[in-house]
């Protein structure tokens, strides 16, 4: 049965209104989604071999064993679970929001308000659910970067290449800073620092040869 009392229902209604409004501003000011995002991380796990590659701008993570074998993954996780921070706080806020409306603009009766405001806040997460997602869908799809696209672009060597062991190169694309597994294409040694063009793509590692040559 359905008896509540309005003051309660009322207290209800902008008690989550406020929490879900509280909650939206933590996550973003805590960047709550920043498991969307993670710029510029950089994992280096050695002795492990991992062919193929994924670039996709936000985290480098090398792969690679001690002789120099190895691959590349630039991969954050752009995934947007339907119980994500964002759509839990669209869907409080909405709830309470619809809820103190329908009581004290239109003064429904507390069942039929108790529905819209269930409705609304489930028609409101589902929509921020869905153009969120599809925000990062087509960011990813727009950023990803083909090997190919790589020979020409100039970078700088952060980790120096050996004649027998690769190194790193940093560089900008359109999709932001990156960074690849690299080794210099004629098996000389570059230091770090060192102003580098990608002239060929092997696998997931790129062949460099400083600027000064090109």
């Amino acid at each position: 049965m359905f008896d509540f009392s309005l003051e309660t229902l009322n207290c209800v209604y902008f008690g989550l209104f406020l929490v879900g409004v509280g909650y939206a501003l933590f996550i973003v000011i805590t960047g709550g989604l920043s498991d969307i995002h993670l710029p510029d991380v950089d994992v280096d796990i050695p002795h492990v071999d991992l062919p193929g590659d994924v670039d996709i701008p936000g985290v480098d993570i090398h792969i690679g064993d001690a002789g120099g074998a190895g691959g590349g993954i630039d991969a954050p996780d752009v995934s947007l679970s339907p119980l994500s921070p964002i759509t839990v706080a669209t869907f409080v806020t909405t709830f309470g929001g619809v809820g103190v409306l329908t009581l004290q603009l239109f003064n429904l009766d507390p069942r039929l308000s108790l529905l819209l405001s269930t409705v609304g806040g489930l028609a409101a997460a589902g929509l921020m659910y869905g153009v969120v997602s599809q925000f990062f869908v087509r960011s990813q799809a727009s950023s990803e970067i083909r090997q190919n696209e790589l020979i020409g672009i100039q970078g700088e060597i952060t980790v120096p290449i050996g004649e027998d062991a690769p190194g790193q190169v940093t560089y900008i694309t359109r999709s932001g800073r990156m960074s690849s597994m690299a080794r210099s294409v004629d098996g000389r040694p570059i230091p770090r620092g060192q102003l580098v063009t990608i002239v060929r793509t092997v696998g997931p590692q790129v062949l460099v040869k400083p600027l000064e040559e090109t």
